[in-house]
């Protein structure tokens, strides 16, 4: 499991003594509203833990240490050269000597509560992976993560240069972040990164992980060896646990390797017969677990509940509870819906207000939620609903006499809103077998319903026979069908046709998925306004919302809504020419999207040559990347998608229109692309072939069966000099 926290990692500028030695960090500003305690800002870092001046002033009373700068990469998976070279940080050497404790509880969540922001520059996808995070630490302790209404103190997931990163603890005085960067997005990842928020270190930096674990220093990248210090027993508090080599907070053996086969950190010993793995980012340990229910003094007895329906009883039941018991029982379903609880028996030692034996059913997520009811003695309370859904459910004993208990069901109720959320059962864990549920929405009249789905994981069938979601426009089973939907492909935005929209999601007893997620909400077209939707040129109806855009050659302006010139793309009908990258040659600037439209004659063809190529890549050209299409329209034939260092190839038209499109993210910038276009005049297609045959190239030198002088050409299965292009020569 990993240390309990006293510290926080990979944060926060600070000032101190001229006797220390500190290196600013360069900080890119995302323009985030909300103003939280960055970690990409650190100055100092004892390995992947940024100080603060009380740390560095603790640290300057009890240790003799000695500052040296490195390079710090939070993760070097995702990080990048630009990314490196802008964050200095500095170390602390290994010189030591033990000192009082250090625990700081105010670095404890107060009753485990966790409120929570995320921002909206992340997919539904992904926030989805950060909803099951959260619900898998709120499942096995008693943390809980609830989106934040008026707290002062809350964490906010972000996406930061500094990759994956986060405070170790509670911060207070505001909101801190925790950075989902690139390729962090992975549920393993996210739950592990929670953890250091929640309270945790790294399982190897135990003051006692030498005796279950080597360091192999010879394996570790220069400038990393900060990375694998330990802590003394005073920086950290293992709360009496063994050492955990299965803890989600514990590095993998070749973390910070100068090879993938090369190990930085092994196992001293066998665990019944076997050498234990580590570095898992798959759920929490038992350790873990056992960890955060000690850090977080969980009530022994009672659960979470995530299901549509359960039971729950006191301990024992029927045959006597213990004295001085005390149970908590925290139940959660679907945003949307509601929680119907009926008691089933109830045998409880009787007192005036229920002072000694009792039950306590609150209606929300914790312990100061709103009273529904405080029960005691024979008698069965009437059934209770909650407002919203959450319930928490508190059982206390005394010494005196003891009864059977009490028992319980629950479950879920619909709920009609005008605007919500829909989730599968269990979501976003998987989804049981042999599952129905229907949703009926119904909104104001004169509105249609939109449906925007959030995420998508249901088991693939080429005909949705076994798992599947069934949307119909109506408000019963015998209305329009509008989509029967299976696989992981998330399906398109829908719309109702009236107020009424019907849901169905069915499972077979095989195989279960994560699920879904989507959100409905009362639609309407803003842009059949007379003013337009205040929008300047263009105004383009979404569902829920809509946006103003502007006509090529125009970008928007600060205020999302009026058009000004761009500095790049446009419209533009000349025969030849060259395009650029904003910047060029130098790195083109953070969050452009730039548009070229280009127009031949008709029967004309338009060929487009990179000359130069370099954008921030990977597999799928998610950040940084041009497109390229047949048309004009975003939803034109594509001709390919392209990012990274390597050119394009030549690519020509198939009518006399192309729409090149450039866009760029906040993050990581490059070079940035040239290139020279030109059109030719096809006229006749001597031999009948195809647009995808009448490729134009370009002739780095005449080939023999040319014979008239062209360096552009179209190629043919007759030899070139038979159809030729001069438009260039």
């Amino acid at each position: 499991m990993g240390v309990a926290v006293l510290f926080l990692l990979c944060v926060l500028r600070v000032s101190v003594a001229d006797d220390w030695e500190l290196v600013d960090s360069a900080v890119t500003n995302l323009g985030d509203a909300i103003d939280y305690k960055d970690p990409c800002k650190a100055a100092a870092f004892l390995g992947d833990i940024a100080l603060d001046e009380d740390d560095l002033r603790m640290f300057r009373e009890s240790h003799h240490t000695v500052w040296t700068n490195h390079t710090n990469s939070v993760n070097s998976s995702t990080s990048n050269e630009s990314i490196r070279s802008r964050r200095s940080a500095v170390r602390l050497s290994l010189h030591r000597r033990r000192r009082a404790a250090t625990s700081r509880p105010e670095r404890v969540w107060p009753d485990g509560i966790i409120p929570y922001v995320i921002s909206g520059n992340f997919s539904g996808s992904q926030r989805a992976i950060f909803r099951q995070a959260m619900r898998h630490w709120e499942k096995h302790t008693c943390v809980t993560f609830t989106e934040r209404t008026t707290e002062e103190s809350y964490i906010v997931f972000t996406y930061r240069p500094c990759g994956c990163c986060s405070y170790v603890g509670r911060r207070g005085g505001g909101p801190q972040a925790i950075s989902i960067g690139k390729n962090c997005d992975k549920f393993g990842i996210v739950a592990h990164e929670l953890g250091h928020v929640i309270g945790f270190w790294h399982e190897h930096t135990r003051p006692d992980r030498d005796e279950h674990v080597s360091i192999i220093r010879d394996n570790i990248q220069p400038g990393q060896e900060y990375n694998f210090l330990k802590m003394e027993p005073g920086e950290v508090d293992s709360l009496g646990e063994v050492y955990d080599f299965g803890s989600i907070m514990h590095y993998a053996r070749n973390t910070f390797s100068r090879g993938v086969f090369l190990d930085t950190i092994l196992p001293r010993y066998d665990v019944n017969g076997v050498r234990p793995s580590i570095g898992q980012r798959t759920r929490l340990s038992k350790g873990d677990i056992a960890q955060a229910r000690k850090l977080y003094k969980c009530a022994r007895c009672g659960e979470s509940l995530q299901d549509s329906a359960g039971n729950f009883s006191s301990p024992d039941f029927p045959n006597g509870y213990s004295a001085y018991a005390h149970c908590v029982w925290r139940i959660s379903v679907t945003p949307g819906e509601k929680i119907v609880l009926n008691f089933t028996s109830m045998d409880l030692f009787r007192s005036h207000l229920c002072w000694y034996d009792h039950v306590e059913v609150r209606d929300g997520f914790w312990r100061k939620a709103p009273l529904k009811g405080r029960f005691c003695g024979d008698t069965l309370p009437d059934p209770i609903i909650s407002t919203d859904s959450r319930l928490w459910i508190e059982f206390r004993s005394s010494s005196s006499w003891v009864g059977k208990g009490f028992s319980a069901l629950c479950n879920a109720d619909n709920v009609e809103r005008e605007s919500g959320q829909i989730q599968s059962p269990n979501y976003p864990d998987d989804y049981q077998s042999n599952k129905v549920c229907v949703w009926k929405i119904t909104v104001a009249e004169g509105f249609d319903v939109g449906l925007s789905f959030q995420s998508f994981e249901i088991e693939r069938h080429d005909s949705c026979a076994y798992d599947y979601v069934e949307v119909r426009d109506g408000g019963s089973e015998s209305s329009p069908l509008l989509g029967r939907f299976c696989g992981y492909d998330k399906p398109d935005d829908i719309k109702s046709s009236s107020n009424q929209l019907w849901l169905k999601f069915a499972s077979d007893g095989s195989v279960n998925k994560a699920g879904f997620s989507a959100n409905f909400f009362k639609e309407m077209d803003e842009c059949s306004r007379p003013d337009n939707g205040h929008c300047e040129q263009r105004c383009l109806n979404t569902l829920g919302s809509y946006r103003c855009a502007c006509d090529p050659g125009y970008e928007l302006a600060a205020d999302r809504r009026s058009c000004e010139t761009a500095a790049c793309g446009g419209f533009i009908t000349y025969l030849n020419g060259s395009l650029t990258t904003p910047g060029w040659p130098k790195e083109y600037p953070p969050n452009k999207n730039c548009v070229w439209q280009l127009v031949a004659p008709i029967q004309y063809r338009i060929t487009l040559v990179f000359d130069v190529f370099e954008t921030e890549g990977n597999d799928v050209c998610k950040y940084d990347y041009v497109e390229v299409r047949s048309g004009l329209s975003s939803d034109s034939k594509l001709h390919g998608k392209f990012c990274g260092a390597e050119k394009p190839e030549v690519i020509t038209s198939q009518e006399n229109n192309m729409r090149i499109e450039f866009k760029s993210d906040n993050t990581v910038s490059k070079k940035g692309f040239k290139a020279h276009f030109f059109s030719g005049n096809l006229k006749s297609n001597p031999k009948g072939l195809s647009p995808r045959e009448n490729t134009v190239a370009y002739l780095h030198k005449k080939p023999s069966s040319l014979k008239s002088r062209c360096f552009y050409c179209y190629l043919f299965t007759s030899p070139c000099n038979t159809f030729t292009s001069h438009l260039l020569a």
